[in-house]
């Protein structure tokens, strides 16, 4: 039963990326800061691989990215309410730095959403007015494309007669291992 719980998390992340409303599209993405503080934001699920890697964009200048610069573990959180399943990806988060595959993943960013990588200022920096936010040139973008690597993944499904938990960690092959819920 442990393989078939693996496929249907698999299926879940997965058809994510092909289902409109799905939501594991927006994942909680948790990263710790220098003072040992985790930090979470919601993140838009953009690319996930057979071994569950997960892409997602970024500006360059945000405060994850920083974070990663000085402790790249981090935690995905995805929760299905129709389901009752909560997936928790336990992992390191590294910067995408092949020129190759940053203009190809670019590609795949729509006209409006460009905007969201051109501001002069960086994300979270204090501004007088929302309605006066400045942007520099498209070529001088700050896009930047992080991969979520996954080594443990747990699976929680609340049902009746009996909610199931199980942890499965990846050394060459993902391996599962029941837990109480």
């Amino acid at each position: 039963m442990l393989n078939e719980l693996y496929s249907e998390l698999k299926h879940e992340l997965r058809g994510a990326l092909h289902k409109k409303r799905h939501p594991f599209k927006y994942l909680t993405l948790s990263t710790v800061d220098e003072h040992y503080s985790p930090r979470s934001r919601t993140v838009v699920l953009r690319e996930v691989s057979e071994s569950l890697e997960c892409i997602f964009f970024t500006d360059a200048r945000s405060e994850k990215v920083e974070h990663l610069n000085s402790n790249n573990s981090a935690c995905i959180l995805a929760y299905h309410p129709k389901k009752l399943m909560q997936l928790r990806l336990d992992g390191t988060l590294v910067q995408i730095d092949d020129p190759n595959e940053i203009k190809r993943l670019f590609q795949k960013v729509s006209e409006k959403a460009i905007k969201d990588y051109t501001t002069s200022l960086a994300p979270g920096s204090a501004i007088a007015n929302p309605d006066h936010v400045e942007y520099v040139p498209r070529k001088e973008n700050h896009f930047k494309a992080l991969r979520f690597v996954p080594h443990a993944v747990e699976y929680l499904r609340l049902k009746r007669p009996n909610h199931l938990r199980a942890i499965f960690k990846s050394d060459d092959d993902w391996k599962g291992q029941w837990l109480v819920p």
